[in-house]
């Protein structure tokens, strides 16, 4: 697995908060740190199909406000659905990744909202 260096700056607090975390639990500091980067990344699509990428991605760029309206179900359909959205149910695949992103960015999800 190719790796990358990437030098950041942290708080003191923040930096107290890893290292406390790191000695606590016996692991070195850049596993506490990256289990935190890991734990706190953006949904991804491995798991979706390669057609359905585009529409999803471009999720990201949406206000919390417009993702709320996805996650609600109050937004209009794509224009250029095909027979794979159809039998992919895609408003579910959409639903559900505008719901991770708001929980990404920091807002609750209820465990009704989380089981859709």
């Amino acid at each position: 697995m190719k790796t990358h260096k990437v030098t950041i700056e942290l708080s003191a607090t923040d930096y107290m908060l890893l290292k406390e975390m790191a000695d606590a639990s016996k692991w070195p500091l850049q596993e506490v740190i990256m289990q935190c980067i890991q734990s706190g990344m953006p949904p991804t699509l491995s798991k979706v199909p390669e057609a359905f990428h585009d529409d999803l991605i471009f999720l990201n760029s949406l206000s919390d406000k417009d993702l709320m309206k996805i996650a609600d179900g109050n937004w209009p359909e794509p224009k250029n659905q095909t027979e794979l959205h159809r039998k992919a149910d895609f408003s579910y695949l959409r639903r559900t990744y505008a719901l991770s992103l708001l929980k990404w960015r920091g807002h609750p999800i209820s465990p009704e909202d989380a089981m859709l």
